[in-house]
């Protein structure tokens, strides 16, 4: 997927009887700012600001044919309700109503008035059941800053995830109930598109790979990993699966997979989660075991911080230590290592029927989310924590976490809500956005 920036029009509005002076210059100070701070998003303007009904739509007319995802009012001094209830109802997108502090009062007539317009604005509305945001203070604020970047964040995400095509290869595995998913619901909710194709597909890709290829990425491999306890044709198939799985997400266009990795790919000794890291390193998203709720998490956390994610098992608890344990057999990505730890590409930990990366991963702030859908709705299992330095205690990949939230009242919690078993966890605390993100989308958030 090519980086889809978010498309934000800012209009700059004033009522006809108020002084033009201090609205031109917010609206020039403003996109200033706009422009410089956020490379993601495309800003949208007019050259001048809105003063009349008439102004507002033909500024709003612009804004559609320019397809713009989110528009911030500026209330440049006191503006009546049309302005904003008119780009809200014509453009059908959320609106930002902004208010800038008061300028200092020198005993004459109050020159903005925009706190009163703004709060004005935002019950027209919500009466109307429009999509809307209050930001009150000037753009200098460490305080407004912050609000104003989140809301961009959270809708460049829903961007994202608007056009997203996710290819799901392979139905859940066996007796895994947990990986089902609601495909029209997830449409519907976060504008997924998604697409399946069977396993064979892949694996004939993969028989059909140029041996040279293949040898020059057991090559690579053999140079940069210790692969000395693979079993005989495991890596092969490893370097066979990976690129046929390369070519196929090239060819349908996908941005995100999610892949039925065993039984019948482990039967045939091609067990991919090797393969799942080596394309999580690339900014790839792949979701193991056919969880597409947790693929979904997982996408949500990439495009909220553009780092690399981890989808995994919760399998121990100490509640000494209010440290969960996080574990799954050996597909996160290779830069998630810890750098005091090794790193070995060995047999599968459980079922010895492919390739898989071992190690521990670094430490530092994380997020820990789960959608999922219950009863007829999602809802979003999220909490915060801090990966600290693991031990490693079995083989596979692991990383032991002390959280906010008491662990072992989260894991009564995970069960009583029917919470599914894997997790994703990013390396930076986007709790806050993620709420945000799920009151926009009305979405419950199960809070611990």
């Amino acid at each position: 997927m090519a980086d889809q920036k978010l498309n934000v029009g800012l209009i700059t509005t004033v009522s006809g009887r108020w002084p033009r002076e201090l609205p031109k210059q917010r609206d020039n100070e403003y996109a200033q700012w706009l422009t410089e701070c956020f490379e993601e998003i495309n800003l949208v303007k007019n050259e001048t600001i809105a003063v009349n009904n008439q102004e507002v739509e033909e500024i709003a007319r612009s804004f559609k044919r320019q397809e713009v995802d989110l528009v911030i009012v500026l209330l440049g001094a006191f503006t009546g309700d049309y302005a904003s209830a008119f780009i809200a109802e014509e453009l059908n997108v959320p609106v930002i109503l902004w208010a800038p502090h008061e300028p200092p009062f020198d005993g004459g007539r109050i020159m903005s008035n925009a706190l009163v317009a703004a709060t004005m604005n935002a019950a027209a509305l919500h009466r109307l059941g429009c999509k809307y945001h209050f930001v009150y203070g000037d753009y200098n604020e460490e305080r407004v800053r912050n609000e104003v970047f989140q809301y961009i964040r959270i809708y460049r995400t829903i961007k994202k995830l608007k056009n997203t095509f996710l290819g799901l290869i392979g139905y859940r595995p066996t007796s895994f109930y947990s990986s089902t998913f609601d495909e029209t619901l997830i449409r519907q909710k976060f504008g997924i598109k998604m697409e399946e194709f069977d396993l064979s597909m892949v694996l004939e890709k993969a028989r059909a790979i140029d041996q040279s290829k293949v040898d020059k990425d057991m090559k690579h491999l053999e140079s940069t990993v210790n692969t000395e306890s693979l079993p005989e044709g495991h890596l092969e198939n490893h370097c066979r699966l990976t690129m046929a799985l390369e070519e196929f997400v090239e060819e349908q266009g996908f941005n995100a997979l999610s892949l039925k990795c065993w039984p019948e790919l482990g039967n045939l000794k091609f067990t991919p989660c090797a393969l799942i890291a080596r394309f999580a390193d690339k900014g790839f998203v792949i979701g193991c075991e056919s969880d597409v709720d947790a693929t979904l998490t997982m996408l949500i956390q990439k495009y909220l911080t553009d780092k690399i994610t981890f989808m995994s098992d919760l399998i121990n608890i100490d509640e000494k230590e209010n440290t969960a344990l996080f574990w799954h057999c050996g597909q996160a990505a290779t830069s998630l290592k810890d750098p005091k730890s090794d790193l070995i590409m060995s047999d599968h930990p459980l079922a010895g029927q492919g390739a898989v990366f071992e190690t521990t991963l670094k430490s530092g702030k994380v997020t820990i989310a789960r959608m999922s859908k219950i009863g007829n709705a999602y809802k979003l299992f999220l909490t915060r924590g801090e990966a600290v330095p693991t031990q490693k205690v079995v083989t596979g990949v692991m990383v032991n976490v002390v959280l906010e939230d008491p662990v072992l009242k989260t894991v009564y919690r995970i069960a009583e809500e029917g919470v599914p078993h894997h997790y994703a966890i990013v390396w930076e605390d986007v709790v806050d956005d993620m709420k945000m993100l799920c009151k926009i989308l009305d979405i419950e958030v199960m809070e611990i």
